[in-house]
């Protein structure tokens, strides 16, 4: 593997509130004329992706006491899962995670960061 390119950068979710359904947030992020359907996925820069989800790391049966004791950010209703092709380097998965949320926060969204590289955005 090449050393501009590490497994802790392959992948990062991020987790979002404040701007609907999973639907509503890719309308949102197509909006904003900054992303490009393709498939099920928005291309964020070129071999960069991002896919929007409704979350469901909180099991649909789960209890006040569970929920209670759970950091809020993981019952927020959306993820974005942000990925990268083969062959784009650290630097890019970055740049292009920053952007997402930036362009999140710009549409009024909360989010949290959960990556392995997270301390550098």
């Amino acid at each position: 593997m090449a050393s501009d390119q590490t497994e802790e950068y392959d992948e990062c979710r991020l987790f979002v509130d404040g701007l609907g359904s999973a639907e509503e947030t890719v309308e949102r992020l197509l909006g904003s004329q900054n992303y490009q359907r393709v498939d099920q996925s928005l291309r964020v820069t070129d071999g960069v992706w991002a896919a929007v989800r409704k979350n469901k790391s909180m099991p649909r049966d789960a209890g006040p006491d569970l929920i209670a004791g759970t950091p809020s950010f993981l019952t927020w209703p959306v993820t974005v899962e942000v990925f990268r092709d083969e062959g784009v380097d650290d630097a890019a998965m970055l740049a292009a995670v920053r952007k997402v949320v930036a362009d999140l926060r710009e549409l009024r969204g909360e989010v949290v960061v959960s990556a392995d590289f997270e301390d550098e955005l």
